[in-house]
């Protein structure tokens, strides 16, 4: 869907399927490596659905394995893209969509940077679109580092969260 170059990015990427960033970035690291092309990085990204919930057990299995691969979060605490559903990244009090009536969300958010400390993570940062300057940092040191690191990025939702598109940063 994204041929080099002629997407948007200037690089070379893939778009797949939405639980499956960890299994294709996985695949790609190891291509990588049995050609002996380390200069390469590989970048996988997701929501946190894709995440946290349908893309765990492919994402756990990267990090068990210690591949080398950046795995970026973009967490919106919500599946925001079909409607504004629960996920395990929704946190306690929080109201989607499938929220009974009345009734906030009652389970915490899954805990992914101790699920990922638990994995023994090189690199494990938090971010948010509000300090695009630090985000910038991490990334920079995250690249710096060989093996599964995990970036997951706040990234709020307007729509989902109710409220205007301009104050997004605040």
């Amino acid at each position: 869907t994204t041929p080099y170059p002629e997407s948007s990015w200037q690089l070379p990427w893939m778009h797949s399927v939405f639980g499956n960033a960890a299994a294709v970035g996985t695949g790609i690291a190891a291509a990588l490596k049995v050609k002996g092309r380390t200069e390469v990085r590989v970048v996988a990204q997701g929501g946190d659905g894709g995440t946290t919930d349908i893309g765990f057990g492919c994402l756990s299995g990267m990090f068990e394995r210690n591949d080398d691969v950046l795995y970026i979060c973009y967490d919106n605490e919500a599946y925001m893209n079909t409607g504004i559903q629960r996920s395990s990244a929704t946190p306690w009090g929080a109201w989607t969509t499938t929220t009974p009536e009345g009734h906030p969300e009652t389970s915490p958010k899954k805990d992914m940077l101790a699920i990922m400390a638990a994995h023994r993570s090189p690199y494990i940062a938090t971010a948010t679109v509000a300090y695009p300057l630090d985000l910038m940092d991490k990334v920079h040191k995250a690249h710096a580092v060989h093996g599964t690191r995990f970036l997951p990025i706040l990234s709020p939702c307007p729509p989902g969260w109710k409220y205007p598109d301009e104050d997004t940063i605040e």
